[in-house]
């Protein structure tokens, strides 16, 4: 019996200083991964139109967006902080109604976020010539 005891006090603490190190090394790795998961968030963005000189925005639908992305919590915290708007160029556009798609192509996301949903997906906007 004391044999069992001490073979068995010797196989545990015999190279201890290498799994230490080797308890350490798995704690790095088990925290590095449990942090690269991927959290999801909402942000609402503002929505403004520039027009051609002649002409006005008399109305939209929205003048906001709201998203939902994903990505690693640091990144998704600083974007979700930062102050922007995306401003839609209809220069091109005549007077009268348009539907005008939200795609996330024309936002700018940082790279490692992804983009879940935008809501709404189109804005109507109505370009009229000002009145005088």
């Amino acid at each position: 019996m004391k044999q069992k005891i001490t073979h068995l006090r010797h196989g545990i603490f015999e190279n201890g200083s290498y799994k230490l190190v080797a308890l350490f090394i798995s704690l790095i790795l088990w925290l590095t991964i449990l942090g690269r998961r991927e959290f999801v968030v909402g942000k609402e963005i503002e929505v403004d139109f520039s027009v051609a000189e002649n002409l006005v925005v008399a109305g939209q639908s929205s003048d906001r967006i709201r998203l939902k992305i994903s990505g690693p919590q640091p990144l998704l915290k600083k974007y979700k902080e930062s102050s922007q708007s995306l401003v839609l160029s209809l220069a091109d556009k005549s007077p009268g109604l348009h539907e005008i798609e939200m795609n996330t192509a024309k936002l700018d996301i940082p790279a490692g976020i992804r983009v879940l949903s935008v809501k709404p997906s189109q804005i109507r906007v109505e370009i009229t010539a000002p009145q005088k």
